[in-house]
């Protein structure tokens, strides 16, 4: 029977407490609290619910050990390029820094990205909308600030005004929410 590697088993936490320490941190020493993190909130059976049918077979890394993966890239920031994971897998070190005993590759990434499609898109902004409301609940605060960089225009000495022609759109009106 083939071994199904789309959740993993609870592993045992390497990081028991968190403490302060006289030691100097390497840049990679957050990656394991934030993969650690990450599987602890709960997200891996929304992913795996919501992009499990990107895996067309059972070969490979599961889709939840990819987006691990690539969370962990995207915070490391230390490369923008893909070529990157390449890299990343032949150190043995970041494999036990972020968990995983088997890294993905550039390629396996690159395939990865090309199965996203418009509908794919629309989801992982809900994902994020998802964990957006999560931690709302969680922190519960009383305002919510969003906001929005607004800028003002003067079109007046433009020739055509999208059917208007002589006359200056919403002149006594200011175009700002500010003011």
């Amino acid at each position: 029977m083939a071994k199904d590697t789309r959740f993993q088993h609870k592993k045992e936490q390497k990081i028991s407490t968190i403490q302060p320490t006289d030691e100097r941190m390497t840049g990679r020493a957050g990656l394991a609290l934030f993969e650690a993190y990450v599987r602890s909130i709960q997200i891996l059976p929304l992913i795996e619910r919501w992009f499990g049918s990107m895996r067309k077979n059972s070969k490979g890394l599961a889709v939840t050990e990819l987006f691990v993966q690539l969370f962990c890239f995207f915070m490391d920031g230390t490369s923008r390029h893909l070529t990157r994971f390449d890299q990343l897998k032949e150190d043995d070190s970041y494999a036990g820094v972020i968990g995983s005993s088997n890294l993905a590759s550039s390629h396996t990434i690159k395939r990865l990205f090309s199965k996203f499609s418009y509908v794919r898109v629309f989801l992982f902004r809900r994902l994020l909308q998802h964990l957006f409301i999560w931690r709302l609940n969680i922190m519960k605060p009383e305002v919510i600030v969003l906001g929005m960089d607004t800028m003002v225009l003067n079109n007046d000495d433009a020739l055509k005004r999208h059917g208007v022609h002589n006359q200056p759109t919403r002149k006594s009106k200011a175009f700002s929410p500010c003011n």
